[in-house]
């Protein structure tokens, strides 16, 4: 009796003694220096850039069950970066083993596995974890972020990095969800569904779908590409590297020059999207060319010329996009979609044409980006009341009234012309540089001053409204004639020089 009633106490005492373990691991584990939210390409960068300052006290929360943000979520066949591999590597981390000059997507996320390896970046990863709400407390200057699975943390810096490509959007067409098949998003791409002598209908025709249809094309019994509107394809200048290639690359001044000779090349490419440009001249006759000597069917040569501005929506670059169209057991259908049935898509013409699976790369919700998390600043002010009309954001880092909150490819960063890894690296370094002067001088926040911040975003908006991307309707803006709240309108060092060189003055400390 006496050593039953001892063992219980001992069981008892041991569960209290591993309860209080638990609970100080549970304490340590809500409060952080820094939260990021993302764990692509942006997050990553700022995680490595707090390892290399010394902050190790940080959590980066991503709701995928791994490492890549884009690179892990758009696993669909054919998917590579459209920007030459050289520029899509970290300045400070060159890769020496990229297979080809435009890499794809399992070498993407593997180079990213190699850099959260080598910095140490594992520990600090909380994968398969959202954050539903997020809520600046003043008085304590911190962030309390809430994740779904009743977690809270505190924070005295937020950084979203879940950049604009983030939230699929599917296609508002009625009766979607009444197709008896599998339905696939290019951003959500279901492996297991088997495409094999099936009739597959692709919905959309920008940069993922030229990816995609030659990469699916050859196994399918047919293949219908539904097209809104035509857009513009220049030659893709790709090669496999060979082992002198990578043998090269591991040599640091020959690494420099090509990465130095692509951003040049891109910089220059830039001007393309100006009147008037050489650049410009050049690109036209170029594409003019392609279409040309890659489309001999006169009609189908005819339906595949934009119709608006060259780089008013996103270029493509594809050598075998359109051969893919041409192939005999691939339609071009330029009828608008109707509605969807049990067994396939009705156009306008009132032709059912009936199919085996559904995939819509129709890209991603860019508009809505501020109401999928609510964030809550100074005096209670919400993010999404503040982007109503359109994000906006000081150089697409800082918000007035959200303290100590960074974007990483926030409002008004995408490039058209270059690699997004050239975008990141200043802003984690604007960011690092904002958090360390919070430290040195004392205070408990920072934020971005509202008059700074409309002053630029005027300018911005000027500059844009008598831009190319003006001219049609596309992903950068918000709606179809809305505000554009994705693009950067300038070149590739102004935006670095304007983060560098921020006058201290531009932000208010509290």
């Amino acid at each position: 009796m006496h050593g039953g009633v001892g063992g219980d106490s001992d069981e008892a005492a041991r569960a209290k003694a591993a309860a209080a373990v638990a609970a100080r691991a549970e304490a340590a584990d809500r409060t952080h220096e820094v939260v990021i939210l993302g764990a692509g390409m942006s997050g990553l960068c700022m995680a490595i850039a707090l390892r290399r300052a010394g902050i190790d006290d940080f959590v980066v929360i991503e709701k995928s069950p791994g490492l890549g943000g884009t690179w892990w979520d758009n696993r669909y066949p054919g998917a590579q970066v459209d920007v030459p591999a050289p520029l899509y590597s970290f300045s400070f981390e060159p890769n020496p083993r990229w297979r080809q000059r435009f890499a794809a997507a399992p070498e993407i996320q593997a180079y990213m596995a190699h850099c959260a390896r080598k910095y140490g970046i594992g520990p600090h990863l909380r994968l398969g974890r959202r954050i539903t709400e997020a809520t600046f407390d003043e008085a304590g200057g911190r962030w309390l972020i809430d994740c779904d699975d009743g977690q809270r943390l505190r924070a005295r810096h937020f950084v979203c990095s879940t950049g604009p490509l983030s939230q699929p959007r599917w296609p508002e067409i009625p009766g979607l969800q009444a197709f008896d098949g599998p339905r696939l998003h290019t951003a959500r791409w279901d492996a297991g569904v088997p495409l094999q002598g099936r009739r597959v209908a692709v919905i959309g025709t920008g940069s993922t779908a030229a990816q995609l249809v030659p990469a699916i094309a050859p196994q399918l019994a047919h293949l219908g590409v539904y097209q809104r509107t035509a857009n513009w394809v220049l030659p893709r200048l790709d090669r496999r590297y060979r082992a002198a290639d990578r043998a090269l690359a591991r040599l640091p001044p020959y690494a420099a020059a090509v990465r130095a000779f692509w951003y040049h090349a891109l910089e220059w490419g830039r001007r393309g999207f100006d009147e008037g440009r050489l650049a410009r001249r050049g690109m036209l006759a170029t594409a003019a060319a392609h279409l040309e000597r890659q489309v001999p069917d006169p009609v189908l040569r005819e339906r595949l010329r934009p119709p608006h501005a060259l780089g008013c929506k996103r270029l493509i670059y594809s050598n075998d996009y359109y051969p893919a169209l041409a192939r005999p057991q691939t339609e071009l259908v330029t009828e608008a979609i109707e509605r969807v049935t049990p067994r396939g898509l009705v156009t306008a013409d009132g032709r059912e044409r009936p199919y085996d699976v559904l995939v819509c790369a129709t890209g991603f919700d860019v508009a809505h980006l501020a109401q999928a998390l609510p964030v809550t600043g100074r005096g209670g002010r919400r993010l999404a009341n503040a982007w109503r009309d359109g994000a906006q954001a000081w150089h697409g880092t800082m918000v007035a009234g959200f303290p100590n909150l960074y974007f990483l490819l926030g409002p008004n960063t995408a490039t058209g012309h270059t690699s997004t890894l050239l975008y990141i690296e200043p802003e984690v370094r604007f960011a690092l540089r904002a958090m360390q002067r919070v430290q040195r001088e004392g205070r408990r926040w920072i934020e971005v001053r509202d008059a700074a911040m409309r002053e630029h975003n005027q300018a911005l908006q000027a500059r844009l409204a008598g831009s190319v991307w003006a001219g049609c309707r596309s992903w950068y803006r918000q709606g179809d004639d809305g505000r554009i709240v994705a693009l950067w309108p300038g070149f590739t060092g102004e935006y670095v020089r304007a983060l560098e060189r921020a006058d201290g003055a531009l932000f208010e400390l509290g």
